[in-house]
């Protein structure tokens, strides 16, 4: 059974021609400006528990501890270090080293649409989703095409059927975000097979946020990456969600197509020109070390789930939750008269539980997100169990 579900995703900008580009407001990022560093509780948290640099280093070898304790403070090269270009590519399949571009994870989303895209292209975007993978091509004027889920029963479900109505003659790229933030969802072998051969067979290009990739808690659900099976794919990966290193500002694009990677690189001179020479060396490490890093964060996310399931559990006439199938967060849906909105304001001044409303996300519902990657999410339980009592009793 599907409970049918839409949002309202922003309309193309008007007037391209005659207003310069101006972004409107982050506003996810401006929430968690605003809370995430001064409220002693996180409900919805996106990384997995950061590790300390001294957790980190104990990975290194005796070479690679060397190697960052004489490490020379000049500029570095602007695709990238070679050996941290070359552990990339020895995560994806068929992909070399010079098919990889090292960027800040934003950056490369910034990067893509903005040396791919152009006003009055038609782009079809999975929504919600993080909103530069679609507002930078709202802003840029182009027009946008919204592919959104249905709730089931136990999660959220993306049809592919609907997906290939989306498509146009017309269409220039399709952006797709799997494991998908904030359902958590992931699609099958197949339906993944599927959106590939939509792509292919209109030669669309493909912006594939992975950023949650090989957070799976089945391994056997791991999709190929898109870049191992479409020449026409970017793919975004980066170090900030299930290797537990956000800090290092460390992610990368990868294309098997050499055009569409140059002119992301030529771009890249007007951002960051190039990386932070000691966050290569211990990218280095983290990818040196990366099934071990990630099997970290899964037993995290796992104990997490449990720890939810438990608590959820005592209010199923207050919450629904939709676990996710990969990575580390979800939705869950607020049952009570109180809107989302003022649920999140009220939690965290009285409670210092930090909570992201959907309304922020452009989120139909009453939903929050849910974050599982962090170690001390059951001890948000406790007040969050408090407000509970006071307000939804």
């Amino acid at each position: 059974m599907a409970f049918f579900w839409r949002s309202d995703p922003p309309t193309k900008r008007t007037n391209t021609r005659q207003c310069p580009m101006k972004y409107p407001p982050f506003e996810i990022e401006n929430f968690f400006r605003q809370y995430e560093f001064s409220s002693p509780y996180q409900l919805s948290a996106s990384d997995c528990e950061p590790l300390t640099l001294p957790e980190l280093l104990e990975y290194a070898s005796p070479a690679r501890r060397q190697q960052f304790e004489s490490l020379w403070l000049g500029y570095t090269e602007a695709q990238g270090h070679p050996e941290l270009r070359a552990a990339i590519a020895d995560m994806h399949a068929g992909i070399e080293p010079q098919q990889v571009l090292t960027v800040v994870p934003e950056e490369g989303i910034f990067l893509a649409m903005n040396a791919h895209l152009n006003a009055g292209d038609h782009v079809v975007a999975i929504y919600p989703a993080f909103q530069s993978l679609y507002e930078i091509a709202r802003v840029k004027g182009c027009e946008l095409s919204y592919w959104q889920p249905q709730r089931t029963e136990d999660g959220w479900d993306f049809c592919v059927d609907e997906l290939a109505a989306l498509i146009r003659p017309d269409t220039r790229m399709l952006i797709i975000n799997f494991p998908h933030n904030p359902t958590g969802y992931l699609p099958s072998q197949a339906d993944f097979a599927r959106i590939i051969k939509l792509a292919s067979a209109r030669g669309l290009l493909l912006f594939s946020d992975e950023i949650y990739r090989f957070a799976e808690q089945d391994p056997a659900t791991r999709l190929p990456s898109a870049c191992e099976v479409y020449e026409r794919a970017i793919v975004l990966g980066g170090l900030s969600k299930c290797f537990g290193a956000p800090g290092l500002r460390t992610g990368w694009l990868i294309t098997r197509d050499e055009r569409l990677l140059n002119e992301c690189q030529e771009l890249k001179s007007y951002t960051t020109i190039c990386a932070s020479a000691p966050s290569e060396i211990m990218a280095i490490i983290a990818l040196e070390n990366w099934q071990a890093l990630v099997g970290r964060a899964i037993d995290i996310v796992q104990r997490n789930i449990a720890s939810a399931k438990a608590f959820f559990g005592r209010y199923p006439d207050l919450f629904w939750v939709g676990y996710p199938r990969c990575g580390t967060i979800s939705l869950a849906e607020l049952r009570a008269e109180m809107p989302v909105s003022e649920f999140a304001a009220a939690i965290v001044r009285e409670q210092g539980v930090m909570a992201l409303p959907g309304n922020i996300m452009h989120f139909a519902g009453n939903y929050f997100r849910l974050g599982f990657g962090r170690r001390a999410l059951p001890q948000a339980f406790e007040p969050f169990e408090q407000f509970i009592h006071d307000h939804l009793l």
